[in-house]
């Protein structure tokens, strides 16, 4: 009998305080969660803008770039007006991702074997033959945007620039992210 009153009161008692910190869980979860409406709408408000920069800062510098290489005579954009320039470079833009993304996947995927600076060099070289073999079949189809052969070579290196540049900025955001997290 001795027994089983011992092993009914620990029983007892541990439920208590199971239930007593599940109490004090729930009581500390909602002093945590006292946040007003002011609150949820600078913390959406900051998130949209960070979207929307994400988005369109990328663009924005393509556009740039892209128009200030159409000054010169060997890239000509077909349109009638600074909307419709918008819209072609944004075809071309979305397209160019689109394209990049899957092709910078493939080789990947197969110069895996090879890594360091010989796997980074191989796959570079490859892209910019690409970027260039890219924008001589879109300005052969197209007839938005019209390139002589320097135009065509400007565009590309200009797109094997952005490539690069966010490499750069991985190898940087991924330094950041360890210096941070260390600390």
């Amino acid at each position: 009998m001795c027994i089983y009153a011992f092993v009914m009161r620990f029983a007892t008692r541990s439920i208590n305080l199971q239930k007593e910190g599940i109490l004090y869980m729930i009581k500390k979860e909602k002093s945590r969660n006292k946040y007003s409406v002011s609150d949820h709408i600078f913390a959406i408000t900051v998130v949209s803008f960070m979207c929307l920069a994400i988005i369109s800062l990328p663009f924005l510098l393509f556009y740039s770039v892209m128009h200030l290489i159409s000054l010169t005579t060997d890239v000509r954009i077909n349109s009638f007006g600074t909307f419709s320039s918008i819209k072609i470079i944004l075809k071309f833009f979305i397209t160019t991702l689109v394209i990049t993304g899957v092709v910078d996947t493939i080789f990947s995927i197969i110069l895996n074997r090879s890594k360091g600076i010989l796997g980074f060099l191989s796959e570079a070289l490859l892209m910019l033959a690409f970027f260039y073999f890219y924008v001589l079949i879109y300005s052969l189809v197209s007839n938005e945007i019209v390139m002589t052969d320097k135009g065509r070579l400007y565009v590309s290196l200009f797109l094997f620039l952005m490539y690069l540049s966010i490499h750069v900025v991985y190898i940087g955001s991924k330094r950041l992210y360890e210096l941070i997290v260390k600390k």
